[in-house]
């Protein structure tokens, strides 16, 4: 699979929910060729029309520091058509959050360094949870050093509020945030995970724990991620060499886990899941490899390019179905289609057994559709709700028998008759009744 549009950059990656814009910013750790100490924030245009390559850059800005994480919220996070692209949040090295206007950076009228809306100060070590709320774009959840967690209220991004700061204690407590995420049919569950291999998932009402979780290894780890579907399950991999697995855990039950995924030699980086259709993730690893995982089956569905150097950040973009954006400590950003990557069969080597095929992914599936068929038949279908907890959908066939006109019904019904069996005798008679028919009519008086 080609990568279709890059841009050479070291940089964590935030695409706009809806707008073909991506925001860039320069990694934490990452040295190009310059061996420049600056730190960056720019804006991309996803021109797929454009036959070039490079990604063109609308706006760059300097930020405080570098990047450990970068969210960019839907439209609606705060009032007001200045900020109809959202909001840019990036947390920074130094332990601060810094939040961008992108509309601001990418417009005519000013200048991209006064996009800066607001600096959040309130962690004391490098932020690398950061995200924000799906269901509620004005909120924003940061995790950093010893397991503290803030969420933040961007209505007035010029006067944010921080609620009371979360911290877990005994069983329950976190040495540093690695990676946070926020369920996506509640908007009151906000789940951390850490580095010394606890897991949290916290209830924002009651300003504590609801459950907490490890596995027996305490293993580092490194990201997790909730199902778009199933609102109780969530996936957490690690970055250990020596424990390279993505284990899927419920949090109704969190005595083991429900499910693990084993493919990747090293330990896992990045993480996401696909929101149209939530049997696709993709993950990347230190052993080189990005993959793309069926989740109903546990199998490994497609895989990107291997490179020199491993990919550090992945994200679906919201407005291409099957589009990606992957970043690699080659300093490089690319863009990438699954729809060209032999996404329903692995390359398999010649001689190799053959694999079933993966299903189709859901926004190939036609939900919907009708076809006429002889006799004044129409044959419709349609999905049915699926019942909680499914896995998969179904859907229902209908068959209608619908009489416009009955002249055109028993013609059709003969003509059935006569093909039915195969014997042309049938079909040559039927055609010289028609045409003596016709050949009546002619005759007939003042008939054309």
């Amino acid at each position: 699979m080609a990568c279709i549009k890059s841009a050479h950059r070291a940089a964590l990656t935030a695409l706009a929910p809806d707008a073909p814009y991506l925001a860039a910013g320069t990694m934490t750790g990452a040295v190009d060729l310059s061996f420049s100490a600056s730190a960056n924030i720019e804006i991309f245009r996803l021109d797929f029309q454009s036959d070039s390559t490079d990604l063109p850059i609308l706006a760059s800005a300097p930020s405080p520091d570098r990047f450990n994480r970068l969210s960019w919220s839907r439209p609606g996070a705060v009032e007001g058509d200045s900020f109809a692209l959202g909001l840019l949040a990036g947390g920074l090295s130094d332990g601060s959050v810094a939040v961008w206007n992108p509309l601001s950076m990418i417009s005519s009228e000013g200048k991209a360094e006064d996009a800066m809306v607001a600096r959040l100060e309130k962690h004391t070590g490098p932020v690398c949870g950061l995200e924000f709320s799906e269901l509620t774009p004005n909120r924003l959840a940061s995790g950093a050093e010893q397991g503290e967690l803030c969420i933040w209220d961007l209505k007035n991004p010029v006067e944010p509020i921080v609620y009371p700061p979360l911290k877990s204690v005994g069983s329950h407590a976190q040495a540093e945030i690695s990676c946070l995420s926020w369920n996506p049919k509640f908007q009151h569950i906000v789940a951390s995970t850490s580095s010394n291999g606890m897991t949290v998932v916290w209830d924002l009402r009651n300003q504590k724990p609801l459950t907490s979780f490890s596995d027996s290894n305490r293993r580092k780890c490194s990201v997790l991620q909730w199902n778009p579907d199933m609102s109780t399950q969530l996936i957490v991999a690690s970055d250990d060499d020596n424990s390279p697995s993505l284990r899927v855990w419920d949090v109704r039950k969190t005595i083991s886990p429900v499910r693990e995924f084993v493919g990747h030699s090293k330990g896992v980086i990045a993480m996401s899941w696909c929101p149209y259709d939530s049997s696709f993730l993709l993950t990347c690893s230190k052993d080189n490899r990005t993959i793309c995982w069926d989740t109903v089956s546990g199998e490994i569905i497609s895989e990107l390019p291997a490179s020199a150097n491993w990919n550090f950040d992945l994200h679906w973009y919201r407005k291409i179905p099957g589009v990606i954006a992957a970043s690699s400590f080659d300093g490089k950003i690319g863009i990438y289609n699954l729809e060209f990557s032999g996404l329903y069969a692995t390359g398999d080597a010649v001689g190799a057994p053959v694999r079933p095929r993966a299903p189709a992914p859901k926004w190939l599936k036609c939900p919907t559709g009708a076809s006429f068929g002889f006799g004044g038949k129409l044959v419709s279908f349609h999905p049915v709700a699926p019942t909680q907890g499914a896995q998969t959908s179904t859907s229902e066939v209908h068959v209608h028998n619908l009489v416009i006109e009955q002249s055109l019904v028993s013609r059709s019904t003969e003509f059935e008759a006569a093909i039915q069996n195969g014997d042309k005798s049938s079909l040559r008679a039927l055609c010289e009744k028609k045409s003596q028919e016709y050949l009546t009519r002619r005759e007939k008086p003042g008939a054309s």
